[in-house]
């Protein structure tokens, strides 16, 4: 878990963290890279329409999402809360 770039928020890289979270209630906002498997998708997809509404974004690659996470590796699921 890290500080998100904007200070106020932080987030969480990978899928069981960000599962745990979107059951929990605390996502605010989920960022899916857009070169990521599609069942991965479809697996979080699911999530996110079982706790309802969370805003998500999938304009990034995983390569990006890396970056965005300072981390060296690529991330195919960011979630800020």
């Amino acid at each position: 878990m890290q500080q998100s770039s904007d200070g106020g928020s932080t987030m969480a890289v990978g899928f069981n963290q960000s599962v745990k979270l979107i059951r929990s209630g605390k996502a605010q906002k989920i960022y899916l890279a857009s070169d990521a498997d599609r069942f991965f998708i479809a697996k979080v997809k699911d999530e996110i329409r079982k706790a309802g509404y969370i805003e998500t974004d999938e304009s990034m690659t995983a390569l990006r999402l890396g970056e965005m996470a300072g981390i060296e590796v690529p991330a195919a699921i960011i979630t800020i809360y």
